[in-house]
């Protein structure tokens, strides 16, 4: 889930360079018209468009460019590339060209190694290239080259200083290279471009939550959740800071939001601990149906099985609670001493 939350939260940015002012020479032809006709007349009338001035000028090299970035925006990456390649051997438009292929082979491929390289061969055309930077910055997050990539995310900041863009990727390598202050000043820098900037508030929290200040992280979680409406990933997070502080109503509740979305009510795990959090919350029933989910949803895990017993035997189902720990005993009988108990009728203790 974290890797697939890091993922969701690259925050791929519209690179500004893709849009620049060049135009090309046939008719003064901009990249704006282009995407202004594939808007609202789709990618047929676009494409003809483009096809009909290159028939007339085959040796406009920012024609061709146009054309591949047209072919990247509908996900066809060959004819994109082969475009690109046009405009590359027609000696103009080197830099942007040459980008394009990088987002190609990054971001239709997910070939990153591939999009660095081109990223980087474009950046020696012009190293003044501000979208050149943001986009080997992605390219080095995913490749886990955290330190280049928040270099070059400084690099876009330094030329874009009103974009958040690169706030947004140097937040998430300088985390991921273990540079709290260093991520939390990106952090504090994106909420002063963008105050409603709710994945900035809850990196923040998490920054905070791994400090052990959780009463500021919860803070943090909550605003990100009022700005968003909601993210699966924000209410686990404030759910767990909640807990640390002892609140288990809120943790119960977070958890129980955070499995009505699709992406989180696939995984047992969530549920076993909405159980557990519902346990130490005094709600037995929710806390049984989610202990059955669990247990419904990953048959071979012990502790589901203690868990639903526990509550089980809580709430008066003797006979019930022992099937369980029963079950929990024969998948993992190490936990024999522990388990023993329990099976005898002694106490529960406390809550998983």
């Amino acid at each position: 889930m974290a890797s697939g939350a890091a993922a969701a939260l690259l925050l791929l940015a519209v690179f500004s360079a893709l849009d620049r002012a060049e135009t090309a020479r046939s008719e003064r032809v901009d990249w704006r018209a282009v995407s202004s006709l594939s808007a609202s007349r789709g990618y047929d009338a676009a494409a003809a468009y483009l096809d009909a001035r290159l028939a007339a000028h085959p040796g406009d090299a920012l024609l061709h460019y146009y054309r591949a970035r047209l072919y990247y925006e509908a996900d066809l990456g060959a004819e994109a590339l082969a475009e690109a390649d046009k405009a590359i051997a027609l000696g103009y438009a080197q830099e942007i060209s040459h980008l394009l292929k990088a987002l190609v082979y990054g971001r239709l491929y997910g070939d990153r190694a591939r999009q660095f390289e081109l990223a980087s061969k474009a950046l020696a055309y012009d190293p003044t290239y501000d979208d050149g930077y943001l986009v080997r910055a992605e390219a080095g997050y995913a490749l886990r080259k955290y330190g280049p990539c928040a270099a070059d995310a400084a690099a876009y900041t330094s030329l874009q200083p009103a974009e958040t863009d690169g706030l947004e990727l140097s937040l998430l390598c300088l985390e991921a290279q273990g540079d709290s202050a260093g991520a939390e000043r990106a952090g504090r820098a994106i909420l002063k471009l963008k105050p409603d900037s709710h994945s900035a508030l809850w990196r923040l929290g998490r920054i905070y939550a791994g400090r052990g200040l959780h009463r500021r992280a919860v803070k943090n979680f909550s605003e990100a959740i009022r700005l968003s409406g909601g993210r699966p990933r924000y209410y686990l997070d404030r759910a767990a800071s909640c807990a640390e502080l002892g609140d288990h109503s809120c943790a119960a509740w977070d958890y129980a939001s955070a499995t009505d979305w699709r992406e989180i009510s696939g995984y047992a795990s969530y549920y076993y601990l909405l159980g557990a959090a519902m346990y130490r919350a005094g709600e037995l029933d929710q806390a049984l149906g989610a202990a059955g989910t669990a247990v419904e949803k990953a048959p071979a895990d012990a502790g589901n099985y203690e868990l639903r017993g526990r509550l089980r035997a809580e709430t008066g189902d003797l006979a019930g609670a022992r099937r369980d720990f029963l079950a929990a005993l024969a998948l993992e009988p190490a936990r024999e001493p522990e388990l023993r108990p329990l099976l005898a009728g002694g106490p529960a203790k406390d809550a998983p």
